[in-house]
């Protein structure tokens, strides 16, 4: 495997690591292992590895199924009996959207929330050079699956709130349905929007968005009785706030100096349906999903 050409940092104390992966102060070394830069500090691996488990067992009762080489490669595009085939038509879209905003450039990409790597393994098709970021390294839902797709990007196991990489080496960096996984969401985009350069972009993909709190905290109840009657779990684990808000991003927006604009994904009929019946039988708003864009001013 040859090394990446992107700069890494301690993701304990920041200062920049040896080309061998040391850190001259915390006298941390880190490895590639699997193809793979291992920069999940023990700790931080400790405190989710209980999400994780959980994460792990909903994903494959849900339908988030092993898929063929042949079907990694195409996603996120899949047959029309896939489980969650609703969920991908409106990660398409967004998908779809996030490359016509891109506009044809050539870009250097920090894909946070990575998951299996498709969104890498598209972006990285189309030219640009990415580096996937996730928490999870299985073959089959985390960052192992990239031995599916033909063309190499940078994988990285962090956790983004403690980024192992050095400032402004991004023009454009991409929440992949994943800044709802962090309880301090103003503390992670102040630090993520040090990794672009200026006059770089940020996305922030597919996490469920309100307009009132209200609705969210109705959804997260929900979920949490969903898990917890559906798959036995005597304790559901939430990793961060769980949903974002209009009100929220634009606050945020003004804060640090990002203009974000909001373009809805409408999935398809099926998905609108649900949407309108969480509305009926909740009386609460449906979540929208789709991607905000954000240009930094």
């Amino acid at each position: 495997m040859d090394k990446s050409d992107f700069k890494f940092a301690c993701p304990r104390c920041s200062i920049a690591l040896s080309s061998e992966l040391n850190c001259a102060n915390c006298k941390m070394d880190f490895e590639i292992r699997g193809e793979i830069y291992r920069f999940l500090l023990p700790e931080r691996c400790a405190e989710i590895q209980p999400f994780l488990n959980q994460y792990r067992l909903v994903r494959e009762s849900d339908g988030y199924q092993s898929y063929t080489k042949d079907e990694y490669c195409r996603l996120p595009d899949v047959q029309a009996g896939n489980p969650q085939a609703d969920v991908w038509r409106v990660r398409k879209e967004s998908f779809d959207r996030l490359v016509s905003l891109l506009e044809g450039q050539f870009l250097s990409i920090l894909d946070l929330g990575a998951g299996n790597g498709w969104l890498s393994h598209r972006s990285t098709e189309l030219g640009h050079d990415l580096v996937a970021v996730d928490w999870l390294d299985d073959d089959k839902d985390g960052l192992g699956a990239h031995r599916h797709y033909p063309v190499h990007f940078t994988c990285v196991q962090a956790d983004f709130e403690a980024l192992p990489l050095m400032a402004n080496q991004f023009d454009v960096v991409i929440f992949n349905a994943s800044l709802h996984y962090t309880f301090d969401i103003e503390r992670v985009l102040c630090k993520v929007r040090e990794m672009i350069k200026p006059e770089g972009q940020l996305f922030v993909m597919d996490s469920p968005i309100f307009h009132s709190d209200e609705s969210g905290q109705t959804m997260l109840r929900e979920q949490h009785d969903r898990l917890h009657n559906n798959y036995g779990l005597r304790e559901v684990i939430r990793p961060g706030v769980g949903y974002l808000t209009v009100k929220k991003m634009i606050e945020l927006g003004g804060i640090l100096g990002i203009a974000f604009k909001f373009y809805q994904s409408q999935g398809a009929p099926l998905w609108a349906l649900k949407r309108w019946l969480a509305r009926a039988r909740s009386n609460r708003e449906p979540a929208a999903f789709g991607v905000w864009a954000g240009r930094l001013i």
